[in-house]
């Protein structure tokens, strides 16, 4: 990613336009909801979560809110999608070790089946 923190005044240097010109455009994206948040990205590793698994859940519980409020305490659950395809869900987690993994399958298996697939390394 390129750097969010970029000054305006700089950014407008690049492509010929004065800060204040840059700054109004991107309030106008902002208004237009074009530019909806600014995030920063975390390195994992450095915070000893070094294991990133993808996990398909296939649903077997009827009760989808308690499903739902069970992700809100998992820390280490960073997306939940919602797919077609094959499974119902599919979730990014991020371990700091394999025995941690299997401990949230273990309390995952009350809302279904799984199947997991480890990241080897990410590329982009």
């Amino acid at each position: 990613g390129e750097n969010s923190r970029i000054q305006w005044k700089e950014l407008g240097q690049k492509i010929h336009m004065t800060g204040q010109a840059v700054g109004n455009r991107i309030r106008r994206l902002e208004d237009l909801g074009i530019i909806e948040q600014y995030t920063i990205a975390i390195n994992r590793i450095k915070l000893g979560q070094v294991v990133t698994a993808f996990v398909t859940l296939f649903v077997t519980t009827a009760n989808h809110q308690e499903f739902m409020n069970f992700f809100q305490g998992e820390e280490g659950v960073s997306e939940v999608h919602r797919i077609s395809g094959e499974g119902c869900y599919l979730l990014k987690t991020h371990f700091a070790s394999n025995e941690d993994l299997d401990n949230f399958l273990g309390r995952l298996l009350k809302y279904g089946n799984y199947r997991v697939n480890l990241s080897i390394g990410k590329l982009k």
